[in-house]
C-alpha cells in the first residue's frame, strides 16, 4: 500500500493523523460519545452522579448488555437476529413453567438456555440454507418466537411462588454489601458481573482467537474468508446459536430478580440492541467492530434513558436522541474506517 500523502497545514495533518488513529479503534466513537453525555447529563442534573441513579445504569443496563454481545458478535460476521428479544420472552416462560411444575432450578435453566440456542439454531439454519437476508429471517422468527411464547404462556402471566431458590442468588442477588455504603441504598446486582465476566470472556474470544478471526474474516469478505478455508457456514451457525443463547440468558437472569413474565417481555428488545452495537461502532455490513465497543453502546443508551426520566423529559425525546446518536455513531465510524 502507498503511504499516505500527509497535507501541509499542521491543522489538517493533525487531524488526518488523529483520524488515521481513531481508525485502529472501532469503539473510539462510542468512548467519545460517552464522556460527551455523560458530561452532559452530570453538569445539567445534579443526581445523576448519585449512587443510586449510576447502579440503576449499570443493572439495568447489564441485562440488554448481555443481549447485545451476542448481537454483536453476530453483527461483525455479517448477520442480524432480530428475533432476540422473542427469543428472550421464549426463554423466560420454559424458565418458569419449568420451575412451577417442579422441575430442579438447575434443569430448568439448562431447558431454558438449551431452547434459546435451540432457536438461534434454527435462525441460522434458515439463513444458511435458503440465504434469505437474515434481516427477513430473523423478522419472519421474531414474529414466530413471540407466537411461541404466547402459546406456552396461554397468552398470560407466568409468575414463580415457590420457594426461592439458591439459583436465583446465584443468577441475580442484590449487592446488599455495597448497596447498604450508600444512602439511600444503590440498586448495584449480580448481574452486572455477569455483564462484565461474559463481555471480558467474548472480547478475549473475538480479539485473541481464531475463532475470533474467523468471525472478522466472515463478515468482512465471506467469499474471500472462504477460499482461506474459513468455514463460513459453520461461523454464522454458531453466532446465531451464541445470539440466541445470550438472549436467553440474560432473560432468566431478570426472572431471577422479577421472578415473572409477560407475553410482551423484550419486546423491543432487538432494535435496542441492534443500536447499542451500532453507536459501539460494529457496521452493519460485518467485518468491523469489538465487544468493549458494544458494551459501552449500551450503557450511552441506558445512561441517556436515566439521564433524560432525571430530567423528566418525555420518553419521545429519549427515542429522537437515541436515533439521532445512532444516525452520528454510523456517519462517524464509516467515516473513519474508511481511512486508508
Amino acid at each position: 500500500m502507498a503511504q499516505r500523502t500527509l497535507p501541509r497545514h499542521p491543522v489538517k495533518r493533525t487531524w488526518v493523523l488523529l483520524r488515521g488513529k481513531l481508525a485502529e479503534y472501532p469503539e473510539a466513537v462510542a468512548f467519545i460519545s460517552f464522556l460527551l453525555i455523560f458530561t452532559f447529563f452530570a453538569s445539567v442534573n445534579e443526581h445523576f452522579l448519585t449512587p443510586i441513579a449510576i447502579s440503576n445504569i449499570l443493572t439495568f443496563g447489564s441485562i440488554v448488555g448481555i443481549v447485545v454481545i451476542g448481537v454483536a458478535m453476530l453483527m461483525i460476521s455479517g448477520e442480524f437476529d432480530l428475533s432476540v428479544g422473542s427469543i428472550f420472552a421464549v426463554a423466560s416462560y420454559v424458565f418458569a413453567l419449568s420451575l412451577n411444575r417442579g422441575i430442579h432450578p438447575l434443569l430448568a435453566l439448562t431447558l431454558a438456555l438449551a431452547v434459546s440456542a435451540f432457536l438461534g439454531l434454527v435462525n441460522g439454519l434458515i439463513v444458511v440454507g435458503t440465504r434469505i437476508p437474515s434481516f427477513i429471517a430473523t423478522l419472519g422468527t421474531m414474529l414466530a418466537y413471540r407466537g411461541i411464547a404466547r402459546a406456552v404462556g396461554h397468552g398470560r402471566f407466568a409468575t414463580y411462588k415457590g420457594p426461592r431458590p439458591f439459583l436465583f442468588d446465584v443468577l441475580n442477588a442484590p449487592l446488599e454489601s455495597l448497596n447498604r455504603l450508600f444512602s439511600p441504598p444503590a440498586t448495584f446486582r449480580l448481574s452486572i458481573l455477569w455483564f462484565l465476566a461474559i463481555a471480558i470472556l467474548m472480547s478475549f474470544v473475538l480479539l485473541r482467537t481464531r475463532y475470533g478471526n474467523w468471525t472478522y474474516a466472515t463478515g468482512g469478505d465471506a467469499d474471500a474468508a472462504r477460499a482461506q478455508g474459513v468455514p463460513v457456514l459453520r461461523v454464522k451457525l454458531t453466532n446465531f446459536v451464541l445470539s440466541g443463547f445470550f438472549a436467553g440468558l440474560a432473560s432468566v437472569i431478570q426472572f431471577a430478580h422479577r421472578t415473572s413474565v409477560d407475553p410482551l417481555r423484550g419486546a423491543g428488545m432487538e432494535l435496542i440492541a441492534v443500536a447499542a452495537a451500532v453507536i459501539g461502532g460494529v457496521q452493519l455490513t460485518g467485518g468491523y467492530g469489538t465487544i468493549l465497543g458494544a458494551t459501552v453502546g449500551i450503557l450511552i443508551i441506558q445512561m441517556m434513558e436515566q439521564g433524560l426520566v432525571l430530567m423528566q423529559v418525555p420518553i419521545q425525546v429519549f427515542q429522537a436522541f437515541a436515533g439521532l446518536l445512532i444516525i452520528v455513531a454510523v456517519l462517524s465510524n464509516k467515516y473513519l474506517s474508511s481511512y486508508g
